[in-house]
C-alpha cells in the first residue's frame, strides 16, 4: 500500500461508500482530505452535519442550559456533560449551531481557574487527558483561538514542567513507564487544534516529549513485561513508600522490556480516555511528524486491518454506553476508514518526500 496518494489505491465502491451524503461529516472530510477537493465542493454536505445521526441525537437530548445532567455528573461515563462535549467535537458538530455554542459555554463554566477540567470541581481532581479531550473538542467547535482553550493547553504544558512526566500527578509511582502512555495521543491531537502562533510556553517541549514517547514505544508497544509483578509487589503497597519501592524494583530487575498493548490493536471510534495505535498515528500525522522506522510496525498493523475493499472494521465500541451509538461494532466503519486513510496518506507522502 506504499502509494504516493492513498486515493489511487481505493476501489470505486469504497470511494462511493465514503463520499455518500448519508454520512455528511465523513463525506466532506473524505472528499477534502483524501480526494483533494476544495472546501467549497463539499460545502452543502458539511453544512448538514448536525441534522441527523449521533450529533442530532446528542443535541436533542441536551437541556436548555447546555448540559445533559447535573453538574455533579459532568464526568459520568459516558453520558455525563463533559463526555457529550468530547463526542460533539469528535463528530465535528457545527459551531454555528446555537445548541453547540450553549454546550461549549457550559463546558467553559466547568473549567477550573487553572485552565484544566477535572473529575470534580476540586483543583486536585484536574487531569490532563480530560483537559486535552475537552479542549480539543472546543477547539473544533469554533474556539481554537479562545483564551480559555489556550489556557487549558498551557495548564497541561505547565504540568509537564512541574511534575517532570506526562499524566496525572502520581502516575509515575503507579507505572513502570513513569508516565501515562494512553494520554499521549490526546495531547498531540489537542496541540494540533490550537493555532501554532497561540501555543503557550512549554507547548513545543510537550509536543516533543509526546512524539518521543510514541517513537520510543513504537507507538503501541508500551506494556512492561513485569507489570503484574510490579503491581503485586509495589503499587499495592503504602503510597508513602512507593517511590523508593519503585526505584528499588527497577534497579533489581534491570532494563524493562515492553510488549504490545493488545487493546491498542483493536481500533474503535469514538474513544474515551484511552487510545489505540490508529489514533496515535493520527495524532503524529496531525503535528506533522514524518514517517520513521519506529512507526513501521504500527503502520503495518493499520494496513493489515483493512479488508479487500480497503475498509476498516469497528473492533472497539462505546455503543450502548453513550447517548447515541456511532456505527456498529463488527462492521466496516466509515469513521475508522477515514482515519486509516488519513494516516496512510500522510505517512505515504512523508516517505515520498524523504526518499
Amino acid at each position: 500500500m506504499a502509494v504516493a496518494r492513498i486515493a489511487d489505491a481505493l476501489p470505486g465502491s469504497t470511494v462511493e461508500w465514503l463520499a455518500s451524503e448519508e454520512g455528511p461529516v465523513v463525506s466532506a472530510l473524505f472528499r477534502r482530505r483524501i480526494l483533494g477537493e476544495s472546501e467549497s465542493d463539499a460545502e452543502d454536505v458539511w453544512a448538514r452535519r448536525d441534522d441527523s445521526g449521533p450529533v442530532a441525537e446528542i443535541l436533542d437530548a441536551m437541556r436548555d442550559d447546555g448540559s445533559w445532567q447535573e453538574p455533579a455528573r459532568d464526568y459520568a461515563k459516558y453520558r455525563g456533560n463533559l463526555w457529550q462535549v468530547l463526542f460533539l467535537g469528535e463528530l465535528w458538530a457545527d459551531p454555528s449551531d446555537e445548541r453547540v455554542r450553549r454546550a461549549a459555554e457550559y463546558a467553559f463554566s466547568r473549567q477550573h481557574e487553572s485552565g484544566a477540567w477535572g473529575v470534580t470541581s476540586a483543583p486536585s481532581m484536574a487531569i490532563p487527558c480530560l483537559t486535552a479531550n475537552v479542549g480539543r473538542s472546543l477547539a473544533r467547535m469554533g474556539y481554537a483561538d479562545d483564551e480559555r482553550v489556550v489556557a487549558a493547553l498551557g495548564w497541561i504544558a505547565g504540568q509537564l514542567g512541574e511534575l517532570g512526566h506526562i499524566g496525572c500527578r502520581d502516575v509515575d509511582l503507579f507505572t513502570l513507564n513513569g508516565y501515562c502512555h494512553m494520554t499521549i495521543p490526546k495531547l498531540l491531537l489537542f496541540i494540533a487544534e490550537v493555532p501554532r502562533e497561540m501555543w503557550p510556553e512549554g507547548t513545543d517541549t510537550l509536543k516533543d516529549e509526546c512524539v518521543d514517547a510514541l517513537r520510543d514505544k513504537q507507538v503501541y508497544r508500551s506494556l512492561p513485561s513485569l507489570h503484574r509483578q510490579f503491581r503485586d509487589e509495589v503499587s499495592s503497597g503504602p503510597k508513602g513508600e512507593m517511590r523508593e519501592a519503585r526505584e528499588r524494583f527497577i534497579a533489581e530487575h534491570g532494563p524493562i522490556e515492553y510488549g504490545d498493548k493488545q487493546g491498542w490493536k483493536r481500533f474503535g471510534f469514538p474513544l474515551s480516555y484511552n487510545s489505540d495505535a490508529l489514533e496515535a498515528l493520527l495524532s503524529l500525522a496531525a503535528v506533522g511528524e514524518p514517517r520513521r522506522t519506529e512507526y513501521a510496525s504500527a503502520l503495518h498493523l493499520v494496513e493489515d486491518a483493512a479488508d479487500d475493499e480497503l475498509r476498516w472494521t469497528m473492533r472497539n465500541s462505546l455503543n450502548g454506553k453513550m447517548i447515541a451509538d456511532v456505527e456498529r461494532k463488527g462492521e466496516p466503519s466509515k469513521w475508522l476508514t477515514l482515519r486509516a486513510l488519513t494516516v496512510l496518506d500522510h505517512f505515504g507522502k512523508s516517505q515520498e518526500e524523504r526518499s
